[in-house]
Formats: C-alpha cells, sequence, structure tokens
C-alpha cells in the first residue's frame, strides 16, 4: 500500500517538474495560441486633387485586413478621418479642405488599421504629384528609364436603372497616349475606350437582354503602356446606379436672416447632385410663408429662384424635389421680413450687379458690383465649382482680393475668365467692413450653358 501511493507521488512530482521546465508552462503556450496578427495595410492610395487648397477633395483609398477600423491622419487638418470598408478589407472615405487646415502639397497622410488590440500604419509622404509625364522629354532619354504608368481615375456616369438597352458610360484619366478598356464581370471584357483629351478615356457598353449586371457589379478599368499594365476597380461609391439624394444649398435669405422690405424679396437655392444624374426640375415644390408659389418660380436642374413682394413677419422656406433617379430631398429654412427703416441703420452692404442665380457668360471676364458705405473694406472670395453629372464635383478658389469701395461707396471686382465647364456655378462671398462694423453677403452665379 505504502509503494503504491510513493509510485503515484512520483508520478505526480514528474509531471510538475515537466511543467516547469517548459517556458511558462500551457499557460505561456495557450497565450502564444491566443495572440492574434496585427492587421496588415496591402496599399494606401489618393486620388490626387486638382490643387490641394480649400474647398478641394481629398479621396483616401485603403485594402488590408478585413474588419478592421481604418482611419487617415492629414498633415495640418485637426481632425481624424475615419474610412468606411466598402468592401472586405477595402475602406475608402474622403475629405474636403477647410480655409483653417494647414495642409499644403508636401503634407504627409497616414492610414492606420487597427484589429483586436493591434494596428499597422502606411504613410503617403506628399498629398500630390507630378502630373503624368506630356511635356518635353530628353533628346535622348536613357533606355532604362520609363514614365510611370498613372491611373487617376474611373468613374461611372450613373443611370436610373439597369435594364436591356440602357447605355452604361464610363470615364478613366491617367497617363495620355495608352491603351485603355474596361471590363464587367461575366458580362463582357476588354471593351475600347476612346482618347477623347490627352489622358481622358471613354468608353461605352449597352445592356442586352440576358446581361445579369447590378449596381455593384465589378467594373475594372485597364491602362497599358509604355511596357505597363495598370488596373483600377470601379469605387463602390461610383456605383452604375444612381443612389445618392441631392442636396439643396446657399439658401437665400439664409438660415435666420432678416431682410429689408425694399421691394420684391427673392428666395433662392441651388441644386447639387454630386456624382448623380441631376435635379428633375418638374419634380420641385416651393412654399414659402405656407403658399404654393412653384408656378411663380424660375426652375431649373441647378437652382430656383422666387421673388416676390413679402409683407414683414416670419417666413418658411419649404422646398423638396427628387433627382431623376428619383431619390428625394427636402430643405426648409425660416427668415424674417421687416419694413425699410427711414434712417439706414447699420453698416449697407448689397451686390448690385447680379441677382441671385443669374447666368454670366462662359469664357468671358465676370464683373461684380456692389454698395456699401463710404470708403469701407471690401473683402472679396470666389470660388469656381463644377458638378458634372457622373463625375466628382471639383472647386476652386477664383477670386481672393481685398479692395477699398470708393467715396460713393461703389465696389467692383473681376472674376477671371474661366474655361466653359458643364455645371459651373460661381460661389461670391463679400464681407464689408467700416466704423466698428461688418457685414457679409453671398451671391451665385451660373455659367450660360
Amino acid at each position: 500500500m505504502n509503494e503504491l501511493l510513493l509510485r503515484r507521488l512520483g508520478a505526480v512530482l514528474c509531471s510538475l517538474m515537466l511543467a516547469l521546465a517548459l517556458p511558462g508552462g500551457s499557460a505561456w503556450a495557450a497565450k502564444k495560441k491566443a495572440a492574434p496578427p496585427p492587421p496588415r495595410i496591402v496599399a494606401f492610395e489618393l486620388e490626387p486633387p486638382e490643387k490641394v487648397a480649400a474647398g478641394n477633395e481629398l479621396f483616401f483609398r485603403v485594402e488590408g485586413t478585413p474588419g478592421a477600423r481604418a482611419t487617415v491622419r492629414v498633415g495640418g487638418v485637426s481632425r481624424t478621418l475615419v474610412l468606411q470598408e466598402v468592401d472586405d478589407g477595402v475602406y475608402e472615405g474622403a475629405y474636403v479642405l477647410r480655409p483653417r487646415d494647414r495642409t499644403g502639397p508636401h503634407s504627409a497622410a497616414t492610414a492606420t488599421l487597427r484589429r483586436n488590440g493591434r494596428s499597422s500604419s502606411s504613410t503617403l509622404a506628399r498629398l500630390s504629384v507630378a502630373p503624368p509625364a506630356v511635356a518635353a522629354a530628353p533628346i535622348q532619354p536613357a533606355p532604362a528609364t520609363r514614365p510611370a504608368l498613372v491611373l487617376n481615375r474611373f468613374v461611372a456616369v450613373p443611370v436610373d436603372k439597369l435594364e436591356p438597352g440602357t447605355e452604361l458610360k464610363f470615364v478613366a484619366q491617367g497617363t495620355p497616349n495608352a491603351k485603355a478598356t474596361f471590363s464587367i464581370e461575366n458580362v463582357a471584357t476588354g471593351i475600347p475606350m476612346r482618347e477623347t483629351a490627352p489622358g481622358r478615356y471613354e468608353g461605352t457598353y449597352t445592356l442586352r437582354r440576358l446581361d445579369r449586371v447590378v449596381g455593384g457589379v465589378p467594373v475594372v478599368a485597364t491602362l497599358e503602356g509604355h511596357g505597363q499594365v495598370i488596373r483600377s476597380n470601379l469605387t463602390r461609391n461610383q456605383m452604375l446606379v444612381d443612389a445618392r439624394p441631392p442636396t439643396i444649398r446657399n439658401h437665400h435669405p439664409r438660415d435666420g436672416e432678416t431682410v429689408l422690405a425694399t421691394g420684391p424679396v427673392s428666395v433662392s437655392g441651388t441644386f447639387d447632385d454630386r456624382g448623380g444624374l441631376g435635379v428633375d426640375p418638374k419634380s420641385v415644390k416651393i412654399s414659402v410663408g405656407g403658399r404654393d408659389v412653384t408656378p411663380q418660380a424660375s426652375i431649373t436642374r441647378e437652382f430656383f429662384t422666387y421673388r416676390g413682394e413679402l409683407a414683414p413677419g416670419r417666413y418658411v422656406a419649404d422646398v423638396t424635389a427628387r433627382d431623376a433617379a428619383g431619390n428625394p430631398v427636402h430643405s426648409a429654412w425660416t427668415f424674417h421680413v421687416e419694413q425699410q427703416p427711414t434712417a439706414a441703420i447699420g453698416l449697407p452692404l448689397a451686390i448690385t450687379s447680379h441677382t441671385p442665380n443669374a447666368t454670366v457668360p462662359a469664357g468671358s471676364r465676370v464683373t461684380v458690383r456692389g454698395k456699401t458705405a463710404p470708403l469701407a473694406t471690401i473683402d472679396a472670395e470666389v470660388v469656381g465649382v463644377a458638378s458634372v453629372v457622373g463625375r466628382i464635383g471639383t472647386a476652386e478658389r477664383l477670386v481672393s482680393e481685398r479692395i477699398t469701395a470708393d467715396a460713393d461707396g461703389d465696389f467692383r471686382f473681376d472674376i477671371p475668365a474661366q474655361m466653359p465647364v458643364p455645371g459651373m456655378r460661381y460661389e461670391i462671398n463679400v464681407k464689408a467692413s467700416g466704423n466698428n462694423e461688418s457685414k457679409d453677403t453671398r451671391l451665385v452665379l451660373f455659367q450660360q450653358g
């Protein structure tokens, strides 16, 4: 009996000594097995902006481990951009630069993936890249050097529905004088794209009865040249079907603003259906102070304007509309109308040369005139916004200057001539300062055509 107990005790002691001899014992092995690998970033891309300036959009794309939290930090920007996972392991997000951002072409951007308490990062050294080599090249370039093939953008012109007979249109931008094609998964491959301008390629495909195409079907552009091949997928935020509602911007009067009843009051706004099919003018409904004023308003795909006599009081402007794909939008805001006082109170400011949403000639200089207090300081800023159907809109500061009104309070400034761009609008901000007072006003003009 004692011998049996001694044998069992010896076996227990041997097992204990063996466990102690291992590094950390069984707990160490379990911990090692449970430790998850860090997330992995396969690619970090930035869609090169036309200009790193306020109003322009930075579009980021990260590919890596799925199911992670993806963020981007940009030098000179205080906030952190959180990307959305649009596909397994594919994260996308955009940020519109603001005037207070201290960001330039040489600012860096860092992407970070976090998952299960672990993270990994990737950094882009600068926000802008040199444009494709289209200028003069060396007379005798070295045989080993080849210009890098670039495919900056691949987008689709959205349609309202996918059915036989619908024409799908695609646009790619990249290195000029290359061979461009696109393919639609399980439908068609190697469809040629025509170079309509240096570095701009366009292609179309008409859906057939037996084609099985849905909004998120993979579409890939291919660019070949200089012995290289590069591809780009149609991103999820550029799906074939227009599913995003438009927005109503540039309210006039602004929300909460008080206007003086010196004549007809203008109530207006602009429609912005970025990348979509545009607003259907027949769907627009406008009410001011509870009264339907749609029949008396001027309505286009880009804006609406109503002008009428309004008695002093509080008004609610209410606007509804749908784009060509049926996506709805609704906007309501309030403003006040007051009777013109016998004596002017406060700093006067008005733009006298144009009414809201007026059209101006394309390709010509535009002169803006206004009235304020004598010798007041005027800060004028004009941003040009192109909103082309099927493409991401671009914004560029065209005017930023300080001038002084003359002895009669008159002032003027010029918007330089711009190339004709469909849907181009000028967003004008004017601020007057004088006698320890300031006042600002806003106006939107549209290019003809």
